[in-house]
């Protein structure tokens, strides 16, 4: 695969789910559902959407069966890389930080404008049920087979390993684009989880990987942790940029270990 088609390929994986959202959109509208329904449905919507995009793309483009049930199988797993895997959630929380708080760092150092506020819980309600779903399951499972299995794996047939990890780590930074402080975070999680699928040559430890990162931050948002608002509290002083330099160092470090770690490799 080339590196103009797995950009194309992303392009087009974005437009069946935006086509999809519309679809619903329109659907919601027709039936003139009340806001409360729609709220509760648009939670259902966006899950779908996602599902719909992949298993087109999938269909019209990955000729070979995908086999997502053999991609799930966690017999054989290696356990010694479950910890290494926590580590580098844990490393990735804090390297990430600066990222996510761009505008607010520029706010700080331009304007003297400090906001320590963030997004909190606001209770359980169906649409957070919906999105969880999507966080925690469709999107590790999916997002995993089509940018590491699939976009990556045929990258690597025409491309070196350097270039493959870095195009598809490109790719699935982009579906991420509606929030651009989301971008760095992303294209570094798609370089390790690309590694990591390269050296194992199994798709279940990128998937555990994923959802590990997708439920730190679920569990951080709905148990409304207070480490989030410590961080802002500390005026991005000197502690704030040690927090970020002790995230590179476990992320390097875990990702280091792991990635010499001896395995079982069943793909």
């Amino acid at each position: 695969m080339t590196v103009l088609k797995a950009i194309l390929l992303t392009l087009f994986l974005i437009l069946v789910f935006a086509l999809t959202q519309v679809g619903f959109g329109l659907l919601v509208y027709k039936t003139e559902l009340i806001p409360e329904s729609y709220q509760t449905h648009y939670g259902i919507t966006i899950g779908l959407s996602f599902i719909i995009g992949y298993l087109v793309t999938f269909k019209i483009f990955w000729k070979s069966n995908f086999g997502i049930k053999k991609s799930l199988k966690l017999k054989k797993i290696d356990f010694r890389l479950i910890p290494y895997l926590i580590l580098i959630v844990v490393g990735l929380q804090l390297l990430d930080r600066p990222f996510w708080d761009l505008e607010r760092i520029w706010n700080f150092l331009n304007y003297s404008e400090f906001q320590t506020d963030i997004s909190s819980f606001s209770g359980f309600r169906p649409a957070l049920l919906y999105n969880t779903i999507s966080i925690l399951i469709i999107a590790p499972i999916f997002e995993e087979l089509f940018f590491r299995k699939f976009l990556l794996q045929n990258l690597l047939k025409k491309n070196s390993k350097i270039i493959g990890i870095l195009i598809s780590s490109l790719c699935f930074a982009i579906i991420h684009i509606e929030t651009l402080l989301n971008l760095v975070p992303t294209f570094i999680f798609g370089i390790i989880s690309g590694l990591i699928f390269i050296k194992t040559k199994r798709i279940i430890y990128s998937i555990i990987l994923h959802f590990l990162v997708n439920l730190m931050v679920q569990t951080l948002y709905v148990f409304d942790f207070t480490f989030d608002r410590w961080l802002l509290t500390l005026d991005f002083n000197f502690i704030y940029w040690v927090m970020f330099l002790i995230g590179i160092g476990i992320t390097y470090f875990a990702t280091k270990k792991l990635l010499a770690t001896t395995y079982i490799t069943h793909s």
